[in-house]
């Protein structure tokens, strides 16, 4: 009987040693499957971040171009501004008026001459000169 008894625990344990074998292969079985996933993964998110950081410098650069589309908005607002207040001033004075704050503008600006003073904004020659050295000290003299 001992013997029987003997044989039945070997078996017992060979049965209970391939169980566990194949228990233990099929854990590593599921054990590379999720590695393989998880460089799967990884290898994704790496490729989601890399777009992500293409993503990000397309976006700054067109943040810089429209900060020189807003630059160039703001230049010609200005522009305007200053054409219409021209236009205004021009128009809204009388005669008189209109010339001489025209003529003081244009000097000021230095793009009139002498000349150009005394036979557009009916100035004397001794006024214009003083318009011109009191606005373009360099250029009080200048005679077109």
């Amino acid at each position: 009987m001992n013997q029987y008894w003997l044989i039945g625990v070997a078996a017992a344990a060979l049965v209970l040693a391939v169980v566990s074998l194949i228990a233990i292969a099929r854990l590593q079985s599921a054990l590379k499957a999720q590695t393989s996933n998880a460089r799967w993964l990884q290898a994704r998110m790496e490729r989601i971040e890399n777009e992500q950081g293409s993503i990000e410098s397309a976006l700054a650069g067109l943040g810089r171009h429209m900060d020189g589309f807003d630059k160039k908005l703001v230049q010609q607002a200005k522009q305007m501004e200053h054409v219409q207040t021209r236009f205004e001033s021009v128009t809204a004075s009388d005669s008189t008026e209109r010339g001489f704050e025209h003529a003081l503008r244009l000097s000021a600006q230095g793009r009139v001459t002498l000349q150009e003073l005394v036979d557009d904004f009916g100035l004397s020659e001794s006024e214009a000169q003083l318009l011109l050295r009191i606005n373009q000290p360099n250029a009080g003299t200048r005679a077109g």
